[in-house]
């Protein structure tokens, strides 16, 4: 189920903001830590649009269904082009290559390792036009792995961040500046932690005034009013059907 703000551009697709108004059928979309390709799914379904689906367990790897606009891949985007160690949990959302999880480890299998810019030569990427990463504690290294021209390639990215799972802190917080510094605007969308935050390159992106001071400085606040407005207006459906 995706959430779709017309006034500001805004979609959210199993919890990643980003803006829509910048994808259209010529987009390319790279979704590294694709699970089940869900989110690639419904990217291409929207907008008619390429996506590049990267996943690192072949049990999920396997299912994600390919058709003409989603492309899988078996990698474990990591910081080198070589074999990585990937650990399975008890949890099936944070499977890793990190080993800092406070998850508990059920086995570990080996996976091809490659870094993102070797994925972008491979298949002659020369932009994306959105970035979404959801690997699990990796995140830190991906960026480590990527120039600041690489990262300038990048119209958005729509991340979540793994530092209520890592001990991470500190190495996010340092992304968030380089980014800045490039020139992204950098929105957080979760309230405890950085598991929902949007990047705009805001150098190759030209966004209205209204939908960039909505998206900059505003829609935080009004994502949190609706979350409030949801619950109560449920709360009062829920005492009215008691009565």
């Amino acid at each position: 189920m995706n959430q779709f703000n017309k006034i500001s551009g805004l979609i959210a697709i199993r919890g990643h903001h980003f803006y829509a108004n910048l994808i259209n059928s010529d987009s390319i979309v790279l979704d590294l830590g694709a699970h089940l390709g869900q989110f690639s799914s419904e990217v291409s379904d929207i907008f008619g649009c390429c996506c590049y689906a990267v996943e690192a367990l072949p049990s999920l790897y396997n299912k994600i269904v390919e058709t003409s606009l989603v492309k899988k891949f078996n990698y474990a985007i990591s910081i080198t082009d070589e074999l990585v160690e990937f650990c399975i949990t008890d949890n099936p959302e944070f499977n890793h290559i990190n080993k800092g999880s406070t998850y508990s480890v059920k086995e570990t299998i080996k996976i091809e390792g490659l870094s993102i810019e070797s994925f972008m030569k491979r298949n002659t990427l020369q932009s994306v036009d959105l970035l979404k990463v959801d690997i699990e504690g990796a995140e830190i290294d991906l960026f480590k792995s990527m120039s600041d021209t690489t990262l300038c390639k990048i119209k958005q990215i729509t991340i979540e961040f793994h530092d209520f799972v890592f001990n991470s802190n500190r190495e996010v917080e340092a992304i968030i500046n380089r980014l800045k510094l490039l020139g992204f605007a950098c929105v957080i969308f979760s309230r405890s932690n950085n598991g929902d935050v949007l990047f705009i390159n805001l150098k190759q992106c030209q966004l209205p005034f209204f939908d960039y001071i909505y998206i900059q400085f505003l829609a935080r606040y009004f994502r949190g009013l609706s979350r409030i407005i949801t619950r109560l207006l449920s709360k009062e459906t829920l005492t009215q059907g008691k009565e």
